[in-house]
């Protein structure tokens, strides 16, 4: 089977419809899919971190992951800034972590072992150490996962990024650009997007800037633009820098832009169908819809709630989940395969896991729908994801910091410096609960329930 992508700028051959049926296959052949469950009643166990490996500056997080950086770096011309977590993003098959930090490095993490049983040494915290680093040339603004991941599937190993002035690329998980999809303004220059994101089949790219979506398709890297406004000067449409895009299972996606607006789309022609304003706070950093589809949640700069929207006929917000979020970072939040559960971070280093499964509008202001919190950081949680197959959630933290020199005695400098708490940490955490399975409705199962 052929790897996915069809090279742009560098050479790769096209994935036909016959390569493409082995995942098909092998989904049939297992019949059903399981679901987990979790359960909060249990406080959540840290099982495995980073400890303060990335607690240090840019330049000596870069010299202590060289044998892995697939670049040659040059050491000498690196900051000096702590080396925070951006983000992190779990494989769909779940047996690995992708992550964003300061030093621009992409970095592969695999799931820890001791994921269902403590280790040999009781409830001891395993090290984490990352697989693989890929250097960027700029600041990387977005990356995403192949939705249809799968590590038993070499070919379907692969992410896109987004990097200042660079093309889009496709990388695998060996470090290698499978293709590359250029994004070019009308100076002719190289533009990353500010947000990417593959479909839910995975055969489109969807890419966010100022007033534009553009649509690269993954074979042949063809691409078309869709404006978001329909002319320069008007109040139709939704403007300002697209941010943050979602995909609903219904044929819908949503689009938040820094203008304080969600724009929901039609994916078979890219018209507006809806438009949300009064996000409240700054731009919208994180738009995710509901495993029905019936409801959006959002998150905004500047914000201290996480809002869900009604996006069946009303378009109004239906409740808010409090969220200290003071800050212009991006907080990223999640949902889990149940859709009951909404797991989120603080500024404060919280992790906040709220219950959304009821929206009944009777029931909405009696409802506690905190669950559980606990500290996971000591600094802000920048992300806090599920993992979609495996019960454990994983957090990230960290946000830059600057050393202002004191100039009135070494003593004083010194104990500015105590005060300066820095937490550059992924850690990943084991939850209680059970797996159900489901199988798939196929002729055959109908046949024998008759």
């Amino acid at each position: 089977m052929e790897k996915l992508g069809t090279a742009v700028d560098s050479t790769s051959s096209e994935m036909t419809e016959n390569e493409a049926m082995p995942v098909e296959n092998h989904m049939a052949a297992t019949a059903g899919y399981t679901v987990f469950f979790p359960n909060f009643t249990e406080p959540c166990t840290l099982i495995s971190s980073t400890g303060d490996r990335y607690n240090d500056t840019i330049r000596n997080s870069l010299a202590k992951d060289a044998d892995i950086i697939q670049q040659k770096v040059n050491l000498e011309h690196q900051s000096s800034n702590n080396n925070f977590f951006r983000n992190t993003k779990w494989s769909p098959d779940g047996s690995c972590l992708l992550t964003n930090n300061a030093d621009d490095v992409l970095r592969l993490f695999q799931l820890p072992a001791n994921v269902y049983q403590d280790s040999e040494h009781g409830d001891s915290i395993m090290p984490m150490r990352a697989t693989l680093g890929i250097r960027e040339g700029e600041s990387v603004y977005d990356f995403a996962w192949f939705p249809l991941m799968n590590a038993q599937d070499a070919s379907t190993c692969c992410f896109i990024t987004s990097v200042r002035d660079h093309p889009i690329q496709l990388w695998d998980c060996a470090g290698a650009v499978r293709a590359s999809y250029r994004a070019i303004d009308h100076c002719e220059r190289f533009i990353g997007p500010n947000v990417l994101a593959f479909n839910l089949d995975g055969s489109k790219i969807y890419c966010g800037y100022e007033n534009m979506v553009e649509i690269f398709d993954v074979q042949t890297g063809d691409s078309t633009k869709h404006p978001t406004i329909p002319k320069r000067k008007t109040k139709k449409g939704q403007k300002g820098i697209i941010s943050c895009i979602d995909f609903s299972t219904d044929g819908l996606y949503a689009a938040g832009s820094y203008s304080q607006s969600i724009g929901i789309y039609d994916q078979h022609n890219n018209e507006l169908c809806l438009k949300l304003t009064g996000l409240g706070g700054g731009g919208a950093t994180q738009v995710q819809f509901s495993k029905d589809g019936l409801y959006l949640y959002s998150a905004s700069r500047h914000s201290n709630s996480i809002l869900c929207w009604d996006i069946r006929d009303s378009a109004n917000v239906l409740f808010e989940l409090p969220r200290p979020g003071k800050t212009n970072q991006r907080m990223q939040f999640d949902l889990d395969a149940t859709g009951k559960y909404l797991l989120t971070g603080d500024i404060q280093g919280n992790v906040l896991i709220y219950d959304v499964s009821t929206t009944d509008t009777e029931d909405i202001e009696t409802k506690e729908r905190l669950v559980t919190s606990f500290k996971a950081h000591d600094d802000i949680t920048s992300c806090a994801t599920f993992n979609s197959v495996y019960p454990v959630i994983a957090t990230c933290s960290g946000q830059r910091k600057f050393r202002l020199p004191c100039m009135d005695s070494d003593d004083e400098q010194e104990e500015g410096d105590d005060e300066l708490i820095v937490d550059n940490t992924l850690k990943i955490w084991r939850m209680g609960g059970h797996h159900e399975w489901y199988p798939y409705e196929t002729a055959t199962t109908e046949q024998q329930q008759q």
